[in-house]
């Protein structure tokens, strides 16, 4: 069991690496620059501390080595889960191309919604008897903040891939799109996350906490075997261009709905009052005119 969790944690590098050039041959780094932030801090976050581990062991608590280690794994985390914020807001800025005020409209709700869940989680980490749990346990009030902000990534995350996994082929795009496999990837190891996290949490042995760390790790190695499968494939060119839904097309109603809402009603201008006038003159000299007609002289 050790055996199998000590190569998966240094195939991690590999493949991270194996996807991030992946990644950047496929292209895609001009039209996805929040991904590629991720990539370079994953990267960096993983060969840095497999290195500290494969060559010096697990630091020894209140050693220089370990204040280090401890201080740059949970940084570099809470830089991943945020760089994640933004690569989720990005992909569905790029699936909503077709339809604009749909888009206006989801980033609006979806920052709104990311800023009341990071509030709410700081402030559960902030409750007293929750603040006194941490300190005794770690010291250190840097790493419950960081699981609690990367678990309402892990739920953002789940959101974007069922929205994809719903909404795809309405707005002109399939499951070969490499949009939609960076939302299944990242699903993918949201919901392995979370399912590590309650197994930890509920259940402290050994055993049970091997296999939870065999089970993330694994699908981390899963998750990245699909991203460098979707970049190494070539995209159909249907996917990567620029879609046009047809107005007939339930979206492209909502769409125009939607580009509406926010936006000044339209006043018609004023007509001049000479122009009301004359209409009236008109109009009586025509009663005037049947009423007492003009016989024009033999």
């Amino acid at each position: 069991m050790a055996q199998l969790e000590h190569f998966l944690v240094s195939a991690e590098p590999v493949l991270v690496l194996l996807a991030g050039l992946a990644f950047f041959r496929s292209g895609s780094a001009r039209r996805l620059p929040a991904l590629t932030t991720y990539f370079i801090v994953r990267g960096v976050s993983v060969v840095f501390l497999n290195w500290v581990l494969c060559y010096n062991g697990m630091p020894q608590c209140g050693t220089t080595l370990y204040t280090v280690f401890f201080y740059s794994y949970w940084l570099l985390f809470i830089a991943a889960a945020v760089s994640l914020f933004f690569v989720v807001q990005e992909v569905f800025d790029r699936v909503m191309e077709p339809v604009p005020g749909l888009r206006r409209l989801g980033l609006l709700a979806f920052r709104w919604v990311s800023i009341v869940s990071v509030i709410v989680a700081i402030g559960a980490v902030a409750l007293p008897a929750a603040m006194a749990n941490h300190t005794q346990a770690s010291h250190d009030i840097l790493g419950p903040i960081g699981l609690e902000v990367a678990r309402c990534i892990d739920i953002l995350e789940l959101c974007l891939l069922a929205f994809l996994g719903l909404s795809i082929h309405s707005l002109g795009r399939s499951f070969r799109s490499r949009l939609f496999g960076i939302g299944l990837g990242f699903g993918l190891q949201a919901a392995a996350e979370l399912i590590a996290t309650a197994l930890l949490s509920q259940y402290s042995g050994s055993a049970l906490s091997s296999s939870a760390n065999i089970f993330l790790e694994g699908s981390t190695l899963f998750v990245l075997l699909i991203w460098t499968t979707y970049f190494l494939l070539p995209e159909p060119k249907t996917e990567s261009s620029m879609l046009v839904l047809p107005p007939t097309s339930m979206l492209a109603r909502w769409n125009s709905l939607a580009n509406g809402l926010g936006q000044a009603p339209q006043v018609m201008p004023a007509q001049p009052a000479t122009g009301f006038f004359l209409q009236d003159i008109e109009g009586v000299v025509e009663r005037v005119l049947a009423k007492n007609p003009v016989i024009a002289p033999r």
